[in-house]
């Protein structure tokens, strides 16, 4: 038996904010995710920030393989300098946007195959319910729980992500990723921007 129990509960002077709502499948074996966007008038936008290199960036072949030649390359191109601390900036400069333009094109790749996922996972879910006694339901659902192991893996990212960012010294072993690392990025954010 299935029913649906996803909707969100707003009080009247909220209702006015609310910009977005959407069901999204989850991680969960047997519920799906709810989003709420709101929108608050007067809000000052958040800028780029600060930089911080991500070390689990070290452990992607990938990234290590493009810094290895873009090192070389910037060793010859500022090969002309004397001055070993200008020509040291001059390597952490280029190094430093070689790894921002990867990170960001990473995470929008990221970003797109996880909406692919939930796409896939809506699709699929439906196919599952509306055919429950198909000859090739196993199939189907061995793909369902392939692509939730993946999007499992992709917030377990996104949540060790989270704990880098909060600045967070230790995490005990097997320790859930819950809503406390980002609301630990999102204090520090705060505590740091300047009106």
């Amino acid at each position: 038996m299935k029913s649906r129990l996803d909707f969100f509960l707003v009080a009247k002077n909220l209702t006015r904010s609310v910009k977005k709502i959407e069901i999204y499948p989850s991680i969960a074996p047997d519920h799906a995710a709810i989003y709420i966007s709101l929108s608050w008038q007067g809000k000052t936008p958040r800028g780029p920030g600060l930089w911080k290199f991500n070390n689990t960036l070290l452990k992607d072949e990938q990234y290590v393989a493009m810094i290895r030649d873009t090192y070389t390359q910037a060793r010859s191109y500022y090969s002309h300098l004397t001055d070993k601390r200008l020509f040291s900036e001059m390597m952490k400069m280029e190094i430093r946007t070689a790894s921002i333009s990867y990170a960001k094109s990473k995470a929008k790749s990221t970003y797109h195959r996880e909406q692919e996922i939930k796409r896939q996972l809506d699709h699929l879910d439906v196919f599952i319910c509306n055919n429950l006694f198909s000859g090739h339901i196993d199939q189907v659902s061995q793909e369902y729980d392939n692509l939730k192991t993946e999007l499992r893996s992709n917030y377990e990212d996104k949540g060790k992500q989270a704990m880098f960012r909060a600045k967070c010294r230790w995490v005990e072993n097997g320790e859930c990723l819950t809503k406390y690392f980002f609301n630990l990025e999102k204090r520090n954010y705060n505590k740091n921007y300047t009106r």
